[in-house]
């Protein structure tokens, strides 16, 4: 079955700053610290994407907090993204074909492009790159490092070994927990998860239309509106 393009029709909802409620949220922007190309120092998502980040936030055990790892991408950050992976994957996989490699790439990040068809998720600002802090200010262990392109980022991967082997390790354990207050937290106000990726979630674009059964989506390819750069 050919999978059915969700219409946009967009919402005209503003890119605003994910980083001023710092007592819940905090922005460390990945590909910013890493300085690639095309990577930008600040935040940013839709508005309603925000605000539904906020609720989920809020009901947070007390003291932890969301760390954006990464949200509005510029196309030449998406293009640096996508080749980086390619040529990893080239190198490890050195016999698989061009197209094999395309494909494989396009399993972990979006094919860098702007038509409403193709367009990432990150490209339209409705999509959010993140995980947890506890209330002394850690990290907490969610089983792969963000952007790991292995089985054990899928979401489910320590479910499915407890399905295999009947039983988890103590650290198995807590990283399963700390998955499900991610996703449950998540899901509770609308945004759907790429199962590939346990730190990825979605709200109002293509990618979130289709896991959501939607026939239309209402983020689009947008740029911030800055007053001495556009």
């Amino acid at each position: 079955m050919t999978e059915k393009t969700p219409l946009l029709i967009e919402s005209g909802d503003p890119l605003v700053s994910a980083s001023l409620y710092p007592e819940k949220i905090l922005s460390r922007p990945q590909y910013f610290i890493q300085g690639l190309k095309g990577s930008i120092p600040e935040s940013f998502l839709r508005m309603g994407v925000y605000e539904r980040l906020i609720r989920a936030a809020d009901s947070l055990p007390k003291g932890w907090k969301f760390v954006l790892l990464d949200c509005w991408r510029a196309p030449e950050l998406q293009r640096e993204l996508f080749d980086t992976i390619k040529d990893e994957i080239f190198r490890d996989h050195p016999k698989l074909s061009p197209d094999e490699v395309d494909q494989r790439s396009r399993i972990f990040v979006a094919y860098p492009s702007v038509k409403p068809e193709l367009v990432s998720g990150h490209c339209t600002g409705g999509s959010v790159d993140l995980t947890l802090a506890d209330e002394k200010g850690r990290t907490v262990s969610m089983g792969s490092g963000f952007d790991e392109t292995s089985e054990r980022s899928y979401t489910d991967h320590y479910d499915r070994i407890l399905e295999t082997k009947g039983s988890l390790s103590l650290e198995e354990e807590d990283i399963r927990n700390n998955r499900r207050l991610l996703l449950n937290l998540m899901e509770s106000v609308g945004f759907s998860n790429y199962p590939n990726e346990w730190w990825h979630f979605d709200y109002g674009n293509r990618n979130w239309a289709i896991r959501t059964g939607q026939e239309n989506c209402i983020y689009g390819f947008v740029r911030p509106e800055m007053r001495w750069r556009n």
